[in-house]
């Protein structure tokens, strides 16, 4: 074998391996791409049929009727990295609620939860939830959701109602949270 069949041989082995590369990464760049796509239809799903509620509210921020829910109509629960891909509120945003609106307990006859009241007339419920990992303390517990606040690498912050008051009045504030637990999720635009 002279060199010149010898340079064809390495040349084929070569290419051969080249294009092999070439074609294992156009693969893993269209996986990769098609599971960014389905993360994009997920969140856009999420926030189709949501119902916005204008609660006159000093900042104009308009807040989701009720919990974002998946395709069966139950809470759609993420840990927080998802979340944050969503219109979650800022603490800022929760304390404003707190402050602006009347929050009252009330009791359904599939739920109960708490009814932020705007002074325009205008309200929203947000359903009580039961979380496993923290709620088996304690049974008094009324909501948990998202905040677009972090307190450390692994935590976050929540907004937390946790009981109601001598004078009827809902105590909550924001809590923080190990961010891989699954909360429901508020958004606000």
């Amino acid at each position: 074998m002279d060199i010149i069949e010898r340079g064809k041989k390495y040349a084929e082995g070569k290419a051969l391996s080249a294009l092999s590369s070439v074609i294992e990464q156009a693969y893993i760049d269209g996986y990769n791409d098609g599971l960014k796509h389905l993360e994009i239809e997920k969140l856009e799903a999420m926030k189709e049929g949501v119902e916005y509620v204008d609660l006159d509210l000093p900042s104009g921020t308009l807040w989701s009727s009720r919990y974002v829910n998946d395709s069966y109509l139950s809470q759609n629960r993420l840990p927080y990295k998802e979340a944050l891909e969503l219109s979650i509120p800022t603490k800022e945003q929760f304390e404003e609620l707190r402050r602006e609106c009347l929050a009252s307990y009330i009791q359904e006859n599939d739920f109960d939860g708490i009814q932020f009241l705007g002074k325009n007339g205008k309200s929203i419920v947000i359903q009580s939830v039961y979380i496993s990992e923290i709620d088996f303390l304690q049974d008094d517990n009324l909501f948990r959701f998202w905040l677009k606040d972090v307190d450390g690498a692994d935590q976050a912050y929540s907004a937390w109602a946790d009981g109601i008051a001598n004078d009827n009045k809902v105590m909550s504030s924001c809590k923080p949270l190990f961010i891989g637990l699954h909360l429901s999720i508020m958004l606000v635009k």
